[in-house]
């Protein structure tokens, strides 16, 4: 789905005139557009939590091996 200017959107491959939408169809016009950017925000956000779990991984690991030395 994209917004080629104010009044044509592209949605599955095919060009359409929100001028020419009844009222139900620009509701769910808003919520497939208000689902993209909620999707791109998740996106964002779970690449963000991988990379936080990676970095806490690093940091259990550093923490065993200075337990492990420690203790001998």
């Amino acid at each position: 789905m994209s917004n080629e200017n104010n009044n044509i959107i592209k949605v599955d491959n095919e060009e359409i005139d929100v001028t020419t939408l009844a009222n139900d169809s620009i509701l769910y016009l808003n919520h497939m557009i208000d689902l993209d950017k909620k999707l791109e925000k998740l996106n964002f956000e779970a690449q963000q939590v991988r990379t936080a779990k990676t970095a806490f991984l690093s940091m259990f690991n550093k923490s065993r091996k200075k337990d492990n030395t420690e203790k001998e």
